[in-house]
Parts: structure tokens; C-alpha cells; sequence
């Protein structure tokens, strides 16, 4: 799709666009010129202007040589908003990542690090959470790293806000809490951490064949970073932990740390910044991008059917996570339909797609089974079908998960869906294998049963045979 204006339109009274220079989710970036001489990025929104808008003003009064300087919003006659901002000639850490697809290496790993957290921490110090930090929003020019695009820039705050219509952050540099409502810095801390080992490896810790998998990597998984030269590896392995309790409280300390070994400071004495971009500059040139995101790294496609996970979290934690998981996942938020054509990638259930969800407990699990067995078992008794009545419960379990949205009744009273681990429905299938799997589960003493009690996703043996989840339901 082209860009909406071309060399010579003036869009907005005062400013003459001289070309397109990037597209994000939120709409289209030109280089201007004012009618005085200034040069400057012209940003028009075009979709979720509301949440740019807000966004931006929480930043458009901030100054610092480390941040992209947000001049003004403006108007024009056709309802169309800009956003007039600082112009940005210098590539980003982005294209810099591109043209050195191995990694930048320890010492240029460190320079960022180092710049970045000037940055963040003014953002920080003022209240401000980015949310969307990731390479595509660093830039590098005459000497400072700059941080950009504040769409999603919220004011720090433990309060919910469930009402949020825009991706919150890029898939493969999301905290695990993103959608939890609570804007901390530790959000932006995790994403830090994840774009120093992208730095120093060239490429990101996560990566799969969907987003949901992807999503649940950053749930369940940890950067493996035992071949990291330390402290990078301790500095990445805290940054990203988990619970954000765990991570460093504010951007400084995890500067410090990395800083603290006098091998990078004595490295970074003599680095020469100019080293930065003469790597972009071998490699086709690019137009300036001032603040205009560049998607995250393509998600290599799997050899068939993507690798078994589901974008789950903890309780409470995920009720946004419909705007993380972007408008690729709010697309395939219908389901499998049945009668997929052989060969058709699998849609996503609604709960994967959303991360409206959360793993079932056992006990919420064994009652919803209860009242199944209530369902079949008074039918069963008084059709004197006493020594069918298991067959027939596995029946009625397989067939209802494996055509009605991966739900029983007793399932649907609790409020609980089985999903297939790679975020679709369960196939009918499926449902006859986790139904026939049951019976190893009972037969263990219900060991199989209890086995949800050490396991990360709350599995039983039937789970982990079948390839299955039990999660919550939007609701």
C-alpha cells in the first residue's frame, strides 16, 4: 500500500512533505520541511489515533538529548492528526542488527546499554513507562542513542485499564505481565534484557512458529545464556526474569552491574561510535526513519504444523493481552473451522489468541469432571447402562472437545477450554486421545491426575499424552 502523501503535498498548513520514510501500526512518518527551513518527521495516524495521541502527550514536554523530541500534534482541515517530531538522519539499532547479523558483539553491547539506560531512566525518573521498546524504535546520530515512538507510553500506575484497544509492545520483546495492567518499569527493564542478548547474538532468546508459542516462551522459558561472557549472562538472565520483583528495580542498576567489570569500561574508552554505522552504510541504504517502528524479526516457519504451546499466564495477569499478541492474532481470534483444508495453517482458539487465559487447577479440573460424570452417570443408571456408563463418558468427553470449542458441560459450568498446545481447538482426534489417555490416569492410582500438581501447565498424564491444555474462558 502506498503512502497517502508524496513529494510536494502539504498535508498540514505549513509543512511540505518531501517523501515517505516509514509505516508502523499507527499510521504513516514522512520527512517535511516547515515553510521556515526546519526539518522534521511528520507522523500522520491513521488507525487507534486516540491511543497514539495519549501516548505522546505524556512525553511531548520531556527533553533530553537521549529521547526523540516530540515538537507538537496538530490537525488538519480533514480531521487528520500529526504528530510533528524531531528528524531523525541516523539508522537504527534495528538496521545496525540487520547488517551485522551475528550480533553487534560485547563491546557495542555495552555502549547501548550504557546510552540506553540514560534514556529510559529519564522516561523512568518521570513517570514514564515506554512499553515498546525495541530495536526498531533506537536510533543512533551524532553520537547519542535516542529512543522513539511513544504511542504506547503510559504514565506508571498500578491501575487496570481493560478498556486498552492497541498492541501493547512487540511480541518478542514482551514481559510475561504485559497485559496485567500494571504499567511498572520493569516492564520496559525485561525488554531491555532481551534486546541486549539480540545485541550480542543476533537474534531474539524467543522465537517459534506462531506468536502464541513465542508468547509462551516468555512464560515459561529462560534466555539461555550459559555461553555469554559474564556479566552479560547474569545481567540478561536478571533482566528477564520472570517475576518482576526479581529483575533490577530501575534501569541504572542494570547499567551499573553490567558496567561494573572494569574489562567493557576499559573497552568502551576507546570505542569509537562512529564503528555503528559503517556497517549500515556497506548494506542498502535506508530511507531516515525518525520514529516509525520496524517490525520484529520474521518468526521462522515450522516444518508443518507449529511446535506444541499456547500463550497462557498466571491468574489475573493477562487481561490485555489481546493488544500484545497483535492484530495478526486478533485475525485468527474464530477458531479452527471444521473442514479445514488440508494444508491450511491452524487458526488460533480465541483464548491463545487473546492470552485471556489462565491454567486450570486441579481442583477446578476434578469438579468440572464431577459434574460430567453427574451428566452421564444419572442417564446411564436409570437406562440401567451401569457397565457402559465409561464408555460412554469417554465418548461424551471426546466428541464435545473435539467439536464444541474444546468444552464439556461440566467444563463449560467451571469456565474452563481444552486447547491443543500449540493454541488451536483440539481436533476430534485429539479429543478421542485425551478421552482413551484418561484411563491411564485413573489406572495409575490417579497419579496421571496429580502429575498437574508438579507440572509448570498444570498437565495431567492425559494432557501431556494428547498435546492439551486446560485454561480459562473469556468471559
Amino acid at each position: 500500500m502506498a503512502f497517502a502523501y508524496k513529494h510536494g503535498d502539504r498535508p498540514l498548513e505549513g509543512y511540505t512533505v518531501q517523501r515517505g520514510v516509514g509505516r508502523g501500526g499507527f499510521g504513516d512518518v514522512y520527512y517535511a520541511v516547515s515553510d521556515g527551513g526546519r526539518e522534521v518527521a511528520l507522523k500522520c495516524l491513521r488507525d487507534n489515533a486516540a491511543i497514539e495521541l495519549r501516548g505522546v502527550s505524556h512525553c511531548m514536554n520531556l527533553n533530553s538529548p537521549h529521547l526523540v523530541q516530540v515538537f507538537d500534534v496538530r490537525q488538519n482541515d480533514d480531521g487528520e492528526y500529526f504528530i510533528i517530531m524531531e528528524y531523525i538522519e541516523g539508522p537504527s539499532l534495528r538496521d545496525m542488527l540487520i547488517a551485522q547479523p551475528e550480533g553487534l558483539g560485547p563491546q557495542k553491547a555495552a555502549f547501548f546499554i550504557r546510552e540506553l539506560a540514560k534514556g529510559l531512566g529519564y522516561l523512568h525518573d518521570h513517570g514514564v513507562v515506554h512499553r515498546d521498546m525495541k530495536p526498531g524504535n533506537i536510533f543512533y546520530e551524532d553520537g547519542y542513542v535516542k529512543i522513539g515512538d511513544y504511542g504506547l507510553s503510559k504514565f506508571i500506575s498500578t491501575s487496570q485499564h481493560q478498556t486498552q484497544t492497541a498492541s501493547v509492545g512487540t511480541v518478542h520483546y514482551m514481559a510475561p505481565e504485559i497485559g496485567s495492567g500494571h504499567y511498572h518499569r520493569g516492564i520496559d527493564i525485561y525488554a531491555l534484557g532481551i534486546m541486549l542478548y539480540e545485541m550480542l547474538l543476533g537474534r531474539v532468546p524467543y522465537q517459534g512458529a506462531s506468536m502464541a508459542e513465542v508468547l509462551m516462551k516468555h512464560l515459561t522459558s529462560q534466555p539461555e545464556v550459559d555461553g555469554l561472557p559474564e556479566p552479560f549472562g547474569h545481567v540478561i538472565h536478571k533482566a528477564t526474569a520472570k517475576d518482576a520483583a526479581e529483575r533490577y528495580q530501575t534501569v541504572g542498576e542494570m547499567a551499573e552491574e553490567l558496567l561494573g567489570v572494569d574489562a567493557i569500561v576499559q573497552s568502551l574508552v576507546g570505542f569509537d561510535a562512529l564503528s555503528l554505522t559503517e556497517a549500515v552504510a556497506k548494506v542498502t541504504p535506508r530511507a531516515p526513519s525518525p520514529g516509525s517502528p520496524v517490525g520484529p524479526p520474521p518468526i521462522p516457519p515450522g516444518a508443518g504444523q507449529p511446535a506444541r504451546t499456547a500463550a497462557v499466564g498466571v491468574t489475573g495477569a493477562m487481561r490485555d493481552l489481546a493488544n500484545a499478541a497483535g492484530d495478526a492474532l486478533k485475525a485468527a481470534a474464530a477458531g479452527v473451522p471444521v473442514g479445514t483444508p488440508e494444508g491450511a495453517p491452524p487458526m488460533l482458539s480465541p483464548e491463545a489468541a487473546s492470552g485471556h487465559v489462565t491454567y486450570a487447577g486441579f481442583w477446578v479440573r476434578l469438579l468440572a469432571v464431577f459434574i460430567d460424570v453427574l451428566i452421564v452417570g444419572i442417564p446411564c443408571g436409570i437406562m440401567n447402562l451401569d457397565n457402559a456408563a465409561v464408555g460412554v463418558l469417554l465418548l461424551y468427553q471426546a466428541i464435545l472437545i473435539g467439536v464444541w470449542n474444546g468444552q464439556t458441560l461440566g467444563k463449560r459450568a467451571m469456565g474452563i477450554k481444552v486447547i491443543s498446545t500449540n493454541g488451536c481447538h483440539p481436533t476430534l482426534g485429539q479429543g478421542f486421545g485425551r478421552a482413551l489417555s484418561k484411563i491411564l490416569s485413573t489406572m495409575t492410582l490417579m497419579i496421571g491426575y496429580l502429575m498437574a500438581a508438579f507440572d509448570l501447565q498444570k498437565r495431567a498424564m492425559h494432557d501431556r499424552i494428547a498435546g492439551t491444555l486446560s485454561v480459562y474462558a473469556i468471559r
